[in-house]
């Protein structure tokens, strides 16, 4: 069965749905993978802040939360302070988790300040850019 590349409901290319949303998914999945596996390796220099990869992780996760939804149709700012409410929320259930002994990981008010400004940028980012993206493909 060939891939429909046609453009579905409001303009939006129907192959492209899926797509972003399974990344999104592989995304936050490897996110709670990596911030819950016990002693992890280092996977990133120790000279970058931890603040800093909270901070990057979660303006990522937004991005492509608020692009998860814009590829279907128009997001709103009511969706982008969703998708920051979403990002937060679960951003404090994973410090709340890493409390556990086993896990030898720590939770800190630090971080999770830094998942909230991460994806308040994010889910603003990803507004601008689906709005922006959105106007040039109407025009």
């Amino acid at each position: 069965m060939p891939i429909d590349s046609r453009p579905g409901p409001r303009g939006v290319l129907v192959p492209l749905v899926p797509l972003v949303r399974v990344v999104t998914a592989v995304y936050w999945v490897a996110m709670c993978v990596g911030t819950h596996v016990p002693n992890p390796p280092d996977v990133v220099p120790t000279n970058v802040s931890d603040t800093w990869l909270h901070l990057g992780a979660y303006l990522g996760l937004a991005v492509l939360l608020v692009g998860s939804l814009a590829v279907s149709r128009p997001v709103s700012r009511r969706d982008a302070i969703r998708v920051w409410l979403v990002a937060v929320s679960y951003g404090a259930l994973d410090e709340l988790a890493q409390m556990i002994p086993v896990l030898h990981r720590s939770a800190e008010w630090k971080d999770l300040g830094a998942d909230a400004v991460g994806a308040a940028v994010g889910a603003a980012a990803g507004l601008v850019a689906a709005r922006w993206i959105r106007a040039r493909g109407d025009g």
